[in-house]
This record gives C-alpha cells, sequence and structure tokens, in this order.
C-alpha cells in the first residue's frame, strides 16, 4: 500500500511541477521576450483597385496593429482597431467606419511580437477623404452636346477645339449638354469637365470628336 501510495504522490507532484513549469514558461515568454524597439515608419494611405488602404512600413518579424480614429464633433474618436498579418488594411471594407467625403480621420500603427504585445506607435497621420468624381460620358446629337449628370458636380466646363486648331474654354455650365448650332460647320474636339467643390476632386472625360452641320 505504502508503494501504491508514493507513487501517487510522485505521479501528482510530476503533474503539478509540469503544470507549474508551463505557466513559468509562458509568463516568461509574455514578460521576458525583448522590447520592439522598432517603429513603424511611411504610414500612409493608398488607392489599390479603387480602394483606400491604410499602408506602413513592412517588417517580416512582426504584425501589426492599426489605431483609426475619426474626428467627431470636434474631438478625435478611437472607431477601429486592426491586427493584421499584413503591412496593410482595406479601410473600404472596414464597416466601422465611413469613407464619406470631407471626413477626418487621423491613424497610428506598431508592430506586434509573437507574444501579442505592441512596440510603440507611430506618430499620427491624419487624412481628409476626398472623393474623385466620375468622368462625364459624351454624346453628340442634333448639333447639342450632352453628358450625363454626374453626382456631387458643382459646374461643368468644356475646352473646344476648332476646326482650325483654335482652344476655347467655356467655363461655369450648369445643364448637361451645350447647344452648338450656332457654331460654324465642321469637326470639332472636346473634353468636358465635372468640377467638385470641397472634398472633391474634377474629373475630365475622354476627347470626343464630332461635326458640326
Amino acid at each position: 500500500m505504502k508503494s501504491k501510495k508514493s507513487l501517487y504522490v510522485t505521479i501528482i507532484s510530476v503533474a503539478i511541477f509540469c503544470i507549474l513549469a508551463v505557466i513559468v514558461g509562458l509568463l516568461i515568454f509574455y514578460f521576458v521576450s525583448p522590447d520592439i524597439k522598432e517603429v513603424p515608419e511611411n504610414l500612409k494611405i493608398e488607392v489599390i483597385d479603387n480602394e483606400y488602404y491604410l499602408v506602413t512600413e513592412a517588417n517580416s518579424n512582426y504584425d501589426y496593429q492599426f489605431i483609426i480614429e475619426q474626428q467627431i464633433e470636434g474631438e478625435y474618436v478611437q472607431v477601429s482597431k486592426v491586427l493584421d498579418e499584413n503591412n496593410l488594411t482595406n479601410l473600404s471594407k472596414n464597416t466601422e467606419i465611413s469613407l464619406n467625403a470631407g471626413n477626418n480621420f487621423r491613424f497610428k500603427a506598431a508592430y506586434v511580437g509573437e507574444n501579442g504585445r505592441n512596440g510603440n506607435f507611430s506618430d499620427y497621420v491624419t487624412w481628409i477623404v476626398v472623393i474623385t468624381l466620375d468622368e462625364p460620358i459624351l454624346k453628340f446629337e442634333n448639333n447639342v452636346l450632352s453628358w450625363n449628370s454626374v453626382l456631387n458636380a458643382s459646374s461643368y466646363s468644356i475646352k473646344l477645339i476648332s476646326p482650325n486648331g483654335e482652344v476655347e474654354d467655356i467655363d461655369n455650365i450648369q445643364a448637361t449638354s451645350y447647344d452648338f448650332s450656332e457654331f460654324a460647320h465642321g469637326d470639332y474636339k472636346v473634353y468636358v469637365t465635372a468640377n467638385g467643390n470641397e472634398f472633391f476632386l474634377s474629373s475630365t472625360s475622354l476627347i470626343f470628336s464630332f461635326t458640326v452641320e
């Protein structure tokens, strides 16, 4: 009986020792792992396939922690926290933020080690959402040049190249068409620009040719 009891005590002691060893190992891994001295640099916004990405400097030794804050009533409020294996995160697909024109954001990033701890965060980078307007699509019928209404365009401008090569600018057009019936007969070329106001970038159509008869 004594030998069995001694065996049980030995087994239990070994088990407790193993458990304690695992706990100590985890504590050492978490608390004694070297600090991350590197800080991500060159934090910026890039447009890839018409989607906005927050991108920072790549470092194959770490994962990445992104903090996204939005200015609300004059103060920046954290709206999203993203842990990613890659050095970029897709803002366009982030359902926690709204990329409406004029929205003001700031971002920071940190490297993340194997123990899940962050290094120091980068300096903040601020960004205001500015959206490029769609390009006007032109057509010409019965001596009238027309185009589609571009969402958020404040006005339209025409750059006209006449048959003799002279260039004329026709600005501040509020309609989506222009009548060329009074122009001299001949072959013309035009660009139409949809003008954007604050937080919207203008866009220009492809060159378009037509004949005034």
